[in-house]
C-alpha cells in the first residue's frame, strides 16, 4: 500500500454492504458457466477456436474464484476490525454504515442515549473510522 495514501475505511465500509450480494452473483455466474462449449459457441468455420472458448470459460471461472476469495478476505478483515471495537463503537459504526433507520434519527437517538450532541456523535464516528483504518493498515498493509 502506498504510504501516502491512507486506507479508505469509508469506502471499505460502504462496499461491505454489498459483499454478500456480490458473492451470490459471482457464484451464480460461476455455476452458469459451461464447462464445455455448446454447439452455439462453435463457429461455423473450423478455426480451432473451440479451445479458445473453453480456455476463456476456464479462465473466467478462475477469475470468479479469485474475486470471491478476495471478498471473503475483506469480510474477515472487517470482522477482525469490528472485534477490536467496543460495543458502543460497533453500534455507532453499524448505525451509520448498516442503518435500520434514517441517519439523522440514529444520530439523535445515539446522542441522547450516550449524552452527546450531534457534533460529538460525528466526531466519535470519525475517531472510530480512523482507529479502524489504522488497525487494518497496521495488521494487513505494513
Amino acid at each position: 500500500m502506498n504510504q501516502w495514501r491512507p486506507f479508505d475505511i469509508k469506502s471499505f465500509l460502504k462496499a461491505s454492504r454489498h459483499w454478500d450480494d456480490d458473492i451470490q452473483k459471482l457464484r451464480a455466474e460461476h455455476d452458469n458457466l459451461s464447462v464445455l462449449p455448446s454447439s452455439n459457441d462453435v463457429p461455423a468455420a473450423k478455426s480451432g477456436t473451440v479451445s479458445d472458448i473453453t480456455a476463456k470459460a476456464a479462465l473466467r471461472r478462475l477469475e470468479i474464484d479469485a474475486q470471491i476469495e478476495e471478498i471473503l478476505l475483506y469480510k474477515e478483515i472487517l470482522e477482525l476490525a469490528f472485534n477490536m471495537l467496543t460495543d458502543e463503537d460497533r453500534e455507532l459504526i453499524r448505525g451509520f454504515y448498516y442503518p435500520t433507520k434514517s441517519i439523522s434519527f440514529f444520530v439523535q437517538d445515539y446522542g441522547r442515549t450516550h449524552g452527546m450532541g450531534q457534533t460529538k456523535v460525528y466526531q466519535e464516528k470519525a475517531r472510530i473510522e480512523n482507529y479502524m483504518a489504522r488497525f487494518i493498515e497496521s495488521k494487513y498493509y505494513s
